[in-house]
Order: structure tokens, then C-alpha cells, then sequence
């Protein structure tokens, strides 16, 4: 009996962690439920006290759970099919003091890239993008009156035709017409919520998240895509709840790094979001995403899309 009393215990913290989820509206709660490891994290290391004492049965059931929290996490990887002939959206937060542009923008020169949505954009990084005017001809952000809304630009090889739209709280959302093909206007909304450091702004960034749901609503388009950091975990019950329309494959690619430590991979999670919606029976869809983990300076890896088309039966 008391072997199955200790081993019930140990499921505690899963019961704790179960319950805490449900707690939505808790601003501090709900960030600490977004990064599952945190409770693998405790499971590891009674996995080691046990083990140390020689408690074999019981370390061993830590291990399995903490394995099966571990798997809660997406990967930094996702594919569903073979892409034929795909659109490449690039989605990266450049972080605001980041001197070490050189390795991205050497990639962009180097690889077709459709898209590419960037966030925490310094007028020094806009400087330095506009060396890829000849294979990015079509830009939003860094113009006079326009300047960099909530940190974001937008660089194209086809026509783009955007706006920046500006919240009561004083952020900024994008949203307009990407011309991804002759025949393929593609509806495109980006935003950078503020990270939920307060219960201030946790309330901003889902009062913008909503704001940009609503606006979304609007798209005249078959095909709509949001795309961003939005400082919202996948491992969320709000990020299950966002946009249920539309499909979304979530990566890990935050954080990189803190206070100049590097964070291991299965430990990261997944903020920088891509949205699809597609209404025809000739239809987009998220064939693959990946993290892009070579480039350094900033606390967030780059994430690239792959957008195929599927005739829907």
C-alpha cells in the first residue's frame, strides 16, 4: 500500500499542472503553464533524487512522465507531405540590438525566399536590408511616415500592397495583399503582440490578438495568412482556442538563449505563429516548417514555411 501511495504522489504535480492549465484567466498561470518544461524539468530531477536513493521503482515512473511531458512539446520540424514546387514564407525576430545580420542576409541572397516577416527591426537593420532591393524589390517598413510598426518589415519578391493598423494600447498590426502569383492574391496580416511580462500587457496582447482575428474576418481573399511573434505559447489552452479556422503547425524556436546561455532545443517553445486559412477547392496548405537555428544574435530562431497547393476532394 504504501508503494502505491508514493507512486500516486508522484502524479501530484501532473494533477497540479492539469488543473493550473484551466486557470486562463490568470495572467502569471497561464505563462508558467506554456513552457511544459518547467514540470519536466521537476520530474528529471526527482528522477535523479530517487535514483540517488536507490529508489528504482519510483525514479523510473518520474522518468516515464517526464518523458511523456517532454512529448507535449512540438518539435523544431514539421512535415506533412512532399512540397511541390512551394511558396517559402521566412518569419524571423531579428531582436532589436542585434549586430550579426550579415549570415541572414547572406541566406536571403542565396536561397528563394518568397516572404519574409520580420519583427524587432532596428532602423540599422532596415539599413542593411535594403541591400536586397534587387532580389526583394517589394518592401513595407523603414519608408518616412510608415517607419517600422511595433518593430515589423516586410520584404517581398512579389507585389505587396499593406497598411498598418494601430490599437487603442498603441501597437500595430499589418495587413493587406500579397500578390504571391499572377492569378494568386493572397490576403496577409502581421502583428508582434507584446510579450506578457504584466498583467497589463498580457491583456494588450490578447485584446491584438483578437483585434486581428476580427480584422482577418474581413479578407476577401481564398487564401489568408497571419504570421508573427506573438508571444503566445502553443502549449497554451488560448493558443488551441486562436483562430480555430485556420491551420497552424507550431515549432520550437524560443528561447535561443538567456543572459547569453544557450537553451537546449527540447526546451524552447513555440511563439513565432503562422496562420493559414484557405477557402477553394484548390487550397493551400502547411506542407512543412522548420527552424532555422544558424543564425546568432538574437533569442529567436528563424522559421521557414512551406506553402503547397492541394485539390480538395
Amino acid at each position: 500500500m504504501k508503494k502505491i501511495g508514493f507512486s500516486l504522489l508522484l502524479l501530484v504535480p501532473t494533477v497540479l499542472w492539469g488543473a493550473a492549465s484551466r486557470l486562463t484567466e490568470v495572467w502569471w498561470v497561464e505563462n508558467i503553464i506554456g513552457i511544459p518544461s518547467i514540470i519536466t524539468g521537476i520530474y528529471c530531477l526527482s528522477f535523479v533524487l530517487l535514483l540517488l536513493c536507490r529508489y528504482y521503482l519510483y525514479s523510473f515512473i518520474c522518468l516515464i512522465l517526464a518523458s511523456l511531458w517532454l512529448y507535449q512539446s512540438p518539435s523544431q520540424q514539421y512535415t506533412t507531405a512532399s512540397c511541390q514546387d512551394p511558396l517559402k514564407v521566412l518569419q524571423y525576430n531579428l531582436y532589436y540590438t542585434n549586430p550579426e545580420l550579415s549570415p541572414f542576409l547572406d541566406y536571403l541572397g542565396k536561397n528563394d525566399i518568397d516572404l519574409v516577416v520580420l519583427q524587432e527591426t532596428s532602423p540599422w537593420h532596415g539599413d542593411k536590408l535594403m541591400a536586397l532591393i534587387d532580389e526583394y524589390p517589394y518592401q513595407f517598413g523603414g519608408k518616412p511616415k510608415i517607419g517600422y510598426p511595433s518593430g515589423q518589415m516586410v520584404i517581398s519578391k512579389q507585389p505587396i500592397n499593406l497598411r498598418a493598423h494601430n490599437t487603442l494600447a498603441g501597437h500595430y498590426m499589418i495587413s493587406g495583399v500579397w500578390q504571391s502569383s499572377e492569378n494568386r492574391p493572397i490576403s496577409l496580416y502581421t502583428a508582434h503582440p507584446p510579450s506578457p511580462r504584466s498583467e497589463q500587457l498580457w491583456h494588450e496582447r490578447n485584446a491584438l490578438i483578437n483585434s486581428l482575428e476580427r480584422l482577418a474576418n474581413y479578407s476577401p481573399y481564398p487564401d489568408t495568412l497571419i504570421i508573427g511573434d506573438f508571444n503566445l505559447s502553443a502549449n497554451t489552452s488560448r493558443f488551441e482556442h486562436t483562430y480555430q479556422d485556420y491551420q497552424t503547425a507550431p515549432v520550437q524556436s524560443w528561447p535561443r538563449k538567456i543572459s547569453g546561455i544557450f537553451i537546449p532545443s527540447f526546451t524552447q517553445i513555440a511563439i513565432d505563429h503562422f496562420w493559414l486559412r484557405s477557402t477553394e477547392s484548390s487550397s493551400l496548405f502547411i506542407c512543412k516548417r522548420e527552424v532555422l537555428s544558424q543564425f546568432s544574435g538574437s533569442d529567436h530562431s528563424a522559421v521557414i514555411t512551406y506553402l503547397s497547393t492541394k485539390t480538395k476532394t
